[in-house]
This record gives structure tokens, C-alpha cells and sequence, in this order.
């Protein structure tokens, strides 16, 4: 019977372990804002966020004392209650651009893949709830406006038309919570229940991919474990931005195309079916990060392989990734943007067909802007990728936490016995692959944000580079050279536990005004 409990405890300690994590978080966020609104510590939520975080505990050290010592088991019992965290007290539509991205889901949710357009290719934007409209980061901004609005009935008949920038992206991205806003829509339930459910999904999602990566990565085990609890990244997985997926589908395309690398058998058609839908995926999610389907082009030099499944698993994904790149370039670029982007792009000139002929004309000039951006501003893209600058950038985290997190980052290339790793030559073509994409990313930004000619370019962000940093990591881990530290599958999450930890309080004090 002990072994029956035992073996069941055993399978579900994950469960047990998300649902006590969902408890404690809404507890300590009742417990929170009674303090904060009214000015006492409520007695009740005090004994049950203690008692929670007992139980809580005990299921975590159960889970380490059942893991094995396996990174990937460990990964799950140290993320759930850090990523829950993040979900419960950041508020919605906090993340970067989230609320475009919660409108472009409600759109699908509807049965629109595509965004509807008229005669002449204008969109003919979303009908959305007007609760949605009232929940942007401008107006819900604070934990008391998020409470008058969470019990409020949500009118699904009284909607409000909307464009919105996000409208170009892939439905793909948007599965998850397309689902679930159906659901609530026909069960009638508030909006706002409906968008943490979404962002509960996600991060199963997230939950289940980071499990997968840790697993499957036959080197850089810390590396996939540290990148993952960077803050940026947690805030983005918990949110319904399009990020939340995109990071994810980068890193298992990644992992993916890494195990098959240093796969000694022969390829089988499994494997080729699914790499062939990871790349078109990453291309599917943003054409910016195309680059990364040349870490594929290391197959070519495997000598077990015939020149047939070379041509299939390099030259066809290329034309493929290509072609989705081409066809999204085209219909994106005839989307109306929304009035609010239209007056800026009038007011500072910005024109992607003009800006293309700029960069053609003035090859030299353009190439020096690129290198001053990057000169320039390369230490802010660190720090705001690893997450200096939380919520739309304005939730500001301790320097000292974050320079702590990129130590973490470059430590985990060095703490692990690695029996693999990239030669010479693949350690170039790597670099290259990053260095290619992080030009990209920003001339993205020099041809949709930024003023013709001007040398300088307005708008990158370091979380766009968060898809891009594990291939950098990876590519400078070392084969049988590393620091033997005891204990470090362990002191690693506590370490990285302790520290969003920290950044979770500054995201509780900055909504609590």
C-alpha cells in the first residue's frame, strides 16, 4: 500500500506541486494587497499562505530527493512555483505589445486565421470585447484596478473594433489561447479569468518544451537550464504575447537539430518529418529569425549521410523557409497599421521601400550605423534581454540581481562534463549564424521603426535576442574541460530560485500603488 501511494505520489508531484503553486500565489497576492489597500495583514491568508508553502516545500524536496539527479526533473520542481509567480503578479497586458497579441488571438478564437480586409487590402480590424479595450497597461495598472475588473461581467455583444499590430503574426502562435477565449466566450466567463487560463496554457507549454530541451540536449544541459529562468524569459512565457511561443519553438528547433548533429544512426523518417516541421515553424513564427535554419546546414558534412537527404533536410527546408518568408514579407506589408503607427510612421518618416533603397545606395553608411548601434547600446540589449526592465520596460530590477544572472549565464558553459561538443568549423559556422541574426533582428527594426537615413536605429529591444542566445552558449561549451563544483544540480535552481525571488518583489511593490 506505502508503495502504491508512493509510486502515484511519485507520477503526479508535478501536479500537486502546479496546483499548491496556483494556492499559495493567490494567497499571497490576497495577502498582499490587503496590506497594501487597507493596511493590515489579513490573519487568514496569512495562516493559508503558510500552510501552502509547508505543503509546497515538501512536495519540492519529495521531487529532488525522486529526480535522480536528472536536470530535467530537477528543471520542473524548481520552475512551477517561480513561473507561477510571474503569472499571478504581473499583470495582464504587461508584457511588451501583449495586448495586440491578446487581440489577435481573440480574432482567431473567432474563426479568422487570416485578418479580414476589404475591396482595396485594408483590414477591417477585430470586434472585441470592450473589456479588453479598458484592460490595457495604461488604465489596469495597478493591483486595486485589477480587482475592481476581475468579478465584472464581461459583455461579449458589446464589442469595440480594433486594429491590431500584431495582425501579421502566424495563427500558429496563438493556438493555446485562441482555445481557451473560445471556451470562455461560450461559457460566458470574464474576460479576464479567461487571459490568465491562457497564460496558465502557455506555460504548460513552456513547462513541457524546457522538460523536453533539458532531456534532449546531448550537451549545454546548464546552459538550457539557466537560459530558462532568466526573468525575461519567464515573464514572456507566462503572458499571451506572441513571444511566449516563439522563444519556445526557437529553442526546441534548436535542441532538436543539435541532437540530430551528434546522432551516430542514420536519420529515420520520424526524425526528418519532424525537423523539416520545426524549420518551417521557426520560419512560420518570425521571419527575422531565419537565420537560425542554417544551424541545419551543419548535415551537410555528415559522411553517413546519402546526398539525397542532404538535398531534403537542407536544400528543401531553405526554399521552403525562404518562400514562407517572402509570402509573410507580402502580405504583412499590405495590412493597414493601426492609426496610432500610421501617424508615426508620417511624423518620422519611416518607409521599409525607401529604407531598402537607402541601405542599397549607401552600403558603407548603413554598415557604420549598424556597428555604432550595436557599440552603443550592446550592454543595454544584454541587460534588458536578461530583464533589467520588466512590463513594457518601465518595472526597473536591481543591477546587482542582474549581473548575477549573466554571471549564471557564463558559468554554466563551464560547470558541466560535456562528452560533445561543436568542432572548429561548426563553432564558426555557429557564430556566424548568430552574428547574421542579430543583424538581422536589428535591421528589422532600421527598415519598420526607424526614419529613412537616420544613423541611428530606433526600437530594438534585448528580449529579441532571447531566441538567439542558447546557440551562442552552446557554441562555446567546452569538450572534458570544466569546473567540478559538488552539489550544483542543486545550488544552481536554489541560486537562480532566490534571485527571481528578488525580481518578483520589485514586479509586487511596482503594481502596488
Amino acid at each position: 500500500m506505502k508503495k502504491s501511494l508512493d509510486l502515484i505520489l511519485n507520477k503526479t508531484k508535478n501536479i500537486w506541486e502546479l496546483l499548491l503553486s496556483v494556492l499559495l500565489a493567490v494567497c499571497v497576492y490576497q495577502l498582499w494587497t490587503i496590506k497594501v489597500y487597507q493596511g493590515y495583514w489579513s490573519k487568514l491568508y496569512l495562516i493559508l499562505s503558510i500552510i501552502l508553502l509547508i505543503l509546497l516545500l515538501g512536495i519540492i524536496i519529495y521531487s529532488c530527493k525522486k529526480s535522480e539527479k536528472k536536470l530535467e526533473k530537477i528543471f520542473l520542481t524548481f520552475i512551477i512555483p517561480v513561473g507561477i509567480f510571474y503569472m499571478i503578479f504581473m499583470l495582464p497586458t504587461y508584457a511588451p505589445d501583449e495586448i495586440s497579441h491578446i487581440w489577435r488571438a481573440y480574432e482567431i478564437s473567432q474563426g479568422n486565421i487570416l485578418t479580414k480586409q476589404d475591396e482595396n487590402g485594408n483590414s477591417l480590424g477585430i470586434d472585441v470585447p470592450k473589456e479588453m479595450i479598458q484592460l490595457q497597461h495604461e488604465t489596469t495598472n495597478t493591483y486595486a484596478k485589477l480587482n475592481d475588473r476581475i468579478n465584472a461581467k464581461t459583455d461579449y455583444n458589446d464589442t469595440y473594433n480594433v486594429i491590431s499590430p500584431a495582425q501579421s503574426y502566424c495563427f500558429i502562435l496563438y493556438i493555446p489561447a485562441a482555445i481557451i477565449f473560445l471556451l470562455v466566450r461560450i461559457l460566458n466567463v470574464n474576460i479576464i479569468w479567461g487571459i490568465y487560463i491562457a497564460k496558465l496554457f502557455n506555460f504548460i507549454i513552456f513547462l513541457m518544451a524546457g522538460y523536453y530541451c533539458i532531456k534532449k540536449i546531448p550537451f549545454g544541459k546548464y546552459v538550457i537550464f539557466t537560459c530558462l529562468f532568466l526573468p525575461m524569459l519567464l515573464q514572456q512565457a507566462v503572458s499571451l504575447s506572441a513571444d511566449a511561443l516563439i522563444n519556445i519553438i526557437s529553442l526546441v528547433y534548436i535542441t532538436y537539430t543539435i541532437s540530430l548533429i551528434f546522432q551516430k544512426e542514420d536519420f529515420n523518417l520520424k526524425q526528418k518529418i519532424i525537423y523539416i516541421v520545426l524549420a518551417i515553424m521557426v520560419a512560420l513564427a518570425k521571419m527575422a529569425y531565419i537565420p537560425l535554419i542554417g544551424l541545419g546546414f551543419i548535415f551537410i558534412f555528415r559522411k553517413n549521410m546519402t546526398k539525397k537527404d542532404k538535398i531534403l533536410l537542407v536544400g528543401l527546408i531553405t526554399i521552403l523557409c525562404l518562400l514562407i518568408v517572402i509570402i509573410s514579407y507580402l502580405y504583412s506589408s499590405n495590412l493597414q497599421p493601426p492609426e496610432i503607427f500610421e501617424n508615426y510612421y508620417k511624423e518620422e518618416n519611416v518607409n521599409g521601400a525607401e529604407q531598402i533603397k537607402y541601405i542599397v545606395s549607401n552600403p558603407i553608411s548603413f554598415a557604420k550605423t549598424l556597428i555604432r548601434c550595436i557599440v552603443a547600446n550592446g550592454g543595454y540589449y544584454l541587460y534588458t534581454m536578461v530583464g533589467s526592465n520588466l512590463g513594457w520596460l518601465n518595472i526597473n530590477i536591481n543591477q546587482l540581481i542582474i549581473i548575477s544572472f549573466i554571471i549564471i549565464l557564463a558559468f554554466s558553459t563551464i560547470i558541466e562534463n560535456n562528452e560533445l561538443a561543436f568542432s572548429k568549423k561548426q563553432k564558426l559556422w555557429n557564430i556566424c549564424i548568430v552574428i547574421a541574426n542579430i543583424l538581422l533582428v536589428i535591421t528589422a527594426l532600421y527598415l519598420t521603426w526607424t526614419g529613412v537615413g537616420l544613423n541611428t536605429i530606433l526600437g530594438v529591444q534585448g528580449r529579441y535576442f532571447l531566441p538567439i542566445l542558447p546557440l551562442f552558449l552552446l557554441t562555446i561549451c567546452m569538450k572534458n574541460n570544466y569546473i567540478k563544483l559538488k552539489y550544483i544540480h542543486f545550488i544552481l535552481p536554489i541560486i537562480l530560485t532566490i534571485l527571481n525571488g528578488l525580481v518578483i518583489i520589485e514586479v509586487m511593490r511596482f503594481f502596488a500603488v
